[in-house]
């Protein structure tokens, strides 16, 4: 257990229609921390740094929202001196500290977004920090005791009434929370949960590295967030994941999954970018988390349109299709093909026809979707007749199969692509390849875990 909690704020520039200040241009303007003693619950430091800011305004919005003015932080440090005053405290610390914040985001995603704009190296604590959410925290407690059943929404007004705090300006009625939490958490007995277990993202990344996972954590999604979307974010940043899965019914968290370790490296520094109005967090994950959740995996919807019955997914390259359609609009593959594939990958599942494979039961927490390009399990002997070679495709040397360019392995018979031929490679995870193969229809997760013996047999993926 921790001998001190510091409560932890920030405040930020930001603008209410993105015009002066986009969600991922934020700067820091004014950092508070409080320090509580967790034997007597007592305040023993506390201390606000204000930040001036070099690129952003401080908008009326701004100003109305955190109480602070340009005049305010005229005179005041950068935001590099915000976080060596932080850190200067930090060190004379005797004892074991974990932060405790109101807007977990903030800590995990604004504050490494902008060390990363501005060069600034922060301390390992800041980096993968150790942090209980107040607002989970909150709703933990209130297991325990259903009188307070009226205020669930874990709000900060909802959280004043529920745990009887005086009404205090923010920052500190943050602390007044976290110490009445405490003392309503009492006895421990009658609250096994309640600040306990924080976020160790220190402890995610040790794993990271240790297992060369592939896999990252995304969360904070929009909830109507689409496979195509997720593709495009990744690419502006030069991420290229080969599968995306997200948490059947929940679709505001989710995994993507890369071909090599070095790729998910890189990709953690998307870390607090913005995806249409959301400020994502990206973080270090592993497959054993995927497992665990594999009864919640589902693919993340190929667009934000409803299908209508008869509309197809093309297996080549995952363009959602109209029914009147005979071959993918995007990519002309033929839709009697597509028709074969799926056919072959309810069959190899267990005879599970469409609608028991649509109504499979699904009930963990959140992780991502395959997004591959290169899906089949098909044996069917239908070629792409009549359409011509294109920059990047290339013909089967098992079985002169013609495969598009995104095919990572053939489509006839599961051959992977041969190292040579020009064009990116990607150096792809077998694992993650044969996710992609089982889902090309939309499958959930587990029912591929089923049957991945099977498929990656047939798919030729077993490594010698």
């Amino acid at each position: 257990m921790s001998d001190f909690y510091i409560v932890i704020d920030t405040s930020t520039t930001c603008d209410n229609t993105n015009t002066y200040v986009t969600k991922d241009s934020t700067e820091l303007i004014s950092l508070t921390w409080t320090v509580l003693d967790v034997t007597t619950l007592e305040s023993v430091h506390q201390k606000t740094v204000l930040v001036r800011p070099m690129n952003t305004p401080i908008t009326p919005f701004c100003q109305q929202k955190y109480k602070l003015s340009w005049e305010h932080v005229r005179d005041a440090g950068s935001f590099k001196d915000a976080i060596n005053k932080l850190d200067s405290y930090i060190q004379t610390v005797q004892g074991e500290f974990v932060f405790v914040t109101f807007e977990l985001s903030k800590l995990t995603a604004q504050l490494p977004r902008e060390a990363r704009d501005k060069g600034v190296v922060l301390p390992p604590y800041l980096q993968h920090p150790r942090v209980f959410d107040l607002p989970k925290e909150y709703s933990k407690w209130l297991a325990s005791h259903p009188e307070a059943l009226c205020y669930t929404t874990p709000s900060l007004t909802n959280m004043i009434t529920a745990l009887e705090v005086e009404p205090a300006e923010v920052p500190n009625v943050y602390s007044s929370i976290t110490k009445q939490l405490l003392k309503k958490s009492l006895p421990v007995e009658d609250h096994p949960n309640v600040f306990t277990k924080p976020y160790d993202i220190a402890k995610d990344v040790k794993a990271f590295v240790s297992e060369q996972s592939k896999v990252l954590y995304l969360s904070n999604l929009p909830s109507d967030t689409t496979q195509s979307e997720l593709e495009s974010w990744f690419t502006q940043y030069g991420g290229r994941p080969v599968a995306y899965w997200t948490l059947s019914g929940k679709g505001v968290s989710g995994f993507a999954v890369f071909g090599t370790h070095e790729e998910a490296t890189e990709s953690l520094a998307m870390n607090g970018k913005a995806l249409n109005d959301c400020v994502i967090e990206v973080q270090p994950s592993s497959t054993s988390v995927l497992d665990k959740a594999s009864d919640l995996l589902t693919p993340f919807p190929a667009s934000k349109n409803r299908p209508r019955p008869g509309d197809w997914t093309c297996p080549s390259c995952g363009f959602s299709n109209f029914q009147r359609r005979t071959h993918c609009f995007r990519c002309s593959f033929p839709a009697s093909s597509a028709v074969a594939i799926q056919e072959s990958i309810y069959k190899s599942d267990g005879d599970a026809s469409p609608a028991s494979v649509a109504d499979s039961s699904v009930t963990h927490v959140a992780t991502p979707t395959p997004t591959f390009k290169s899906v089949s399990t098909s044996t069917s002997t239908t070629s792409h007749r009549n359409v011509p070679f294109r920059a990047g495709d290339w013909k089967c040397e098992t079985c002169q199969y013609h495969n598009f360019a995104k095919n990572l392995c053939c489509l006839k018979c599961g051959s992977s692509k041969p190292i040579y031929t020009q064009g990116p490679i990607h150096n792809v995870n077998t694992t993650a390849a044969a996710i992609a193969a089982a889902t090309a229809s939309g499958q959930p997760y587990n029912n591929f875990v089923r049957a991945l013996p099977e498929k990656m047999n047939s798919l030729n993926f077993i490594e010698k």
